[in-house]
């Protein structure tokens, strides 16, 4: 064995960049001057209650078995060369840590550090098993990072000036729109301008994470991103002006506004969050229910409405879902079914809401072991993933039988989840900083992303 292969712990924990982490370099732009003034002052520390021994020891285990492998390991390509290797890669808000799943076996296969997290990351197109899309677009706060999948390399900040904000990609790989700056916290009444963007999200373009269209919406909140099949048209939820914006993507253009429809309690509906199916035939949308603000007049109940986009430039309500149906708590987001037979609901503190998409019926609600705010389907779209932050895990949900089928063990308090088809690269450093990192062992500036906590979504 030579001497290159004798660097420890402080020579990995070393390595962190101090002022930007694994993320500092790669052509990405300066971090957000204003990215501390916009990240969540209520977020909670993971560690202040110390940390539980099972984890101690896991993680203790882990440095001393990667540390004396770290300055032997050339890296090796864990995608499986030119064939699909179905994957969900999680992420850990707790100690900004991405876990790699592997979706055929429901395995973790990895955890790296990536000194940044994601709550919502672009995840509805372009990572399906056929797609060859190898960027993962993470929602921080202040913008959306780009990230290699391979080499877990930043490959660029859209800077957006905004807390929140909501991105998707469209399913050619060509565009990744963002909503910024709604929230249902925001005061009732505001004369700023909130905003829409394109983004040029094709990795062989010249202008790859350039600002390419703006749509300025003034005082709405644009809240969440949803786009049809076709890429054609996108949906948009305005909180503070209570409609849906149907957009053309190009030109990129807002085709018209409708009223969100009839509030269930004396307050507003709220519409904040929204997913289109997967055939661009209907768009479920979570609805807060109450009054605006951060401490509402109205106390927010939620409920889930259901439109027929068939026609995109005339969405219809046909259904809504309230507490009087049986829904259990105020839904965050939701996925669609494939086949259109069933939605799913993340209710925090609840578990996962399932509507009958045929009956438009509430239908059950599935214990996930504890309290998430998002999931993602895998790359074959047969299963559910879902980051259970309470719980430092990620259930799976087999859509054909609408059970948990298996549990996947993440790190602190993971949250957003992305199918793709690329692994990242073996790279013994980054092991060894995701496991001092899960024993509150900070490298960079531990970047928040707007979602943080129970303060982690629009509102």
């Amino acid at each position: 064995m030579s001497d290159d292969c004798g660097c420890g712990a402080n020579d990995a924990a070393s390595s962190a960049s101090a002022d930007g982490g694994p993320g500092a370099s790669g052509g990405a732009g300066p971090r957000p001057a204003k990215g501390s003034e916009l990240a969540n002052d209520d977020r909670r520390n993971p560690f202040a209650d110390g940390i539980d021994r099972r984890r101690l020891l896991q993680a203790s285990g882990a440095v001393g078995a990667t540390t004396a492998l770290a300055g032997c390991s050339g890296g090796s390509d864990g995608g499986g060369g030119d064939e699909p290797a179905p994957t969900m890669f999680v992420f850990n808000n707790g100690d900004r840590t991405l876990s790699v799943i592997d979706t055929e076996s429901d395995e973790l296969l990895t955890t790296a550090f990536l000194g940044t997290t994601a709550s919502f990351p672009a995840n509805q197109y372009a990572t399906g098993i056929d797609d060859e899309h190898d960027v993962l677009w993470l929602n921080v706060s202040g913008g959306v990072r780009a990230f290699d999948q391979r080499t877990l390399e930043e490959l660029a900040f859209v800077e957006t000036g905004y807390g929140p904000n909501y991105p998707n990609v469209t399913p050619d790989g060509e565009h990744l729109l963002i909503a910024s700056g709604g929230t249902t916290g925001m005061a009732p009444e505001g004369d700023e301008n909130h905003a829409i963007f394109r983004v040029d999200a094709d990795r062989d373009s010249d202008a790859f994470g350039e600002v390419t269209a703006e749509i300025e919406t003034g005082y709405v909140g644009p809240c969440d991103m949803t786009l049809g099949p076709d890429g054609d048209y996108a949906f948009v939820v305005d909180v503070a002006d209570e409609a849906i914006r149907v957009l053309s993507v190009d030109p990129f253009e807002t085709v018209t506004r409708v009223d969100a429809g009839e509030p269930v309690t004396e307050g507003n509906v709220l519409p904040f969050m929204c997913t289109a199916s997967f055939d661009g035939e209907l768009l479920l949308v979570e609805n807060g229910e109450g009054t605006l603000g951060g401490d509402p007049e109205v106390p927010r109940e939620g409920s889930e409405s259901v439109w027929d986009i068939s026609d995109p430039e005339s969405p219809e309500e046909i259904a809504k879902v309230t507490r009087d149906d049986g829904l259990p708590g105020a839904p965050i987001t939701s996925e669609v079914a494939p086949d259109n037979t069933a939605a799913y609901l993340f209710i925090p503190g609840e578990g996962v809401g399932v509507i009958d998409l045929e009956a438009n019926e509430y239908a059950t609600t599935l214990d996930v072991g504890g309290s998430s705010i998002a999931g993602a389907w895998g790359p074959n779209r047969e299963k559910l993933y879902v980051p259970v932050q309470d719980a430092n895990q990620v259930a799976v949900i087999d859509h054909a039988s609408r059970e948990v089928v298996a549990t996947v063990e993440a790190g602190e308090a993971p949250t957003g989840a992305v199918a793709g088809t690329v692994r990242p690269e073996e790279d013994a450093v980054s092991r060894v900083q995701a496991s001092l990192a899960s024993l509150g062992i900070t490298f960079g500036e531990m970047e928040a992303s707007w979602c943080m906590d129970d303060h982690c979504y629009c509102g």
